[in-house]
């Protein structure tokens, strides 16, 4: 009974002083997709899609692509975060809300392109416009 004692004693003991599996502090976790509440009930995104676009001379850009459906006429304004491997975002030109109209029942497509190679993550932001 002893031996029993002593050998869970020392397994939980060594459980306590095990290292924690190895993460990068630095990359930041968060979901593609942000729709504002307001906008969720008059439209759906059905695709979210990405890929990398070669460039001439080498490196890719990150390119984003989206469809929404309407269920009625609604405004919608929408952009994109870029972020590079450690989370930090990366600026480009042309970063504020860009407005669109939907019309009942049609399907829009949309694509937004990184403004560097560094860009390796994105956050898709839609909501009413302002």
């Amino acid at each position: 009974m002893k031996r029993i004692v002593f050998a869970s004693m020392l397994m939980l003991g060594m459980v306590g002083c095990a290292t924690p599996p190895e993460t990068s502090h630095s990359l930041i976790e968060r979901q593609e997709l942000k729709v504002d509440p307001e906008v969720i009930y008059t439209m759906e995104v059905t695709e979210l899609f990405q890929e990398r676009l070669s460039q001439p001379g080498g490196g890719s850009l990150l390119q984003v692509q989206f469809a929404v459906d309407a269920r009625s006429d609604a405004e919608l304004a929408w952009k994109v975060t870029w972020f590079d491997d450690s989370g930090m975002k990366v600026k480009g030109v042309g970063e504020g809300y860009r407005r669109a109209t939907l019309l009942a029942g049609q399907s829009r497509f949309f694509k937004a392109t990184a403004p560097s190679p560094r860009v390796t993550s994105y956050q898709l932001h839609l909501r009413e416009p302002k």
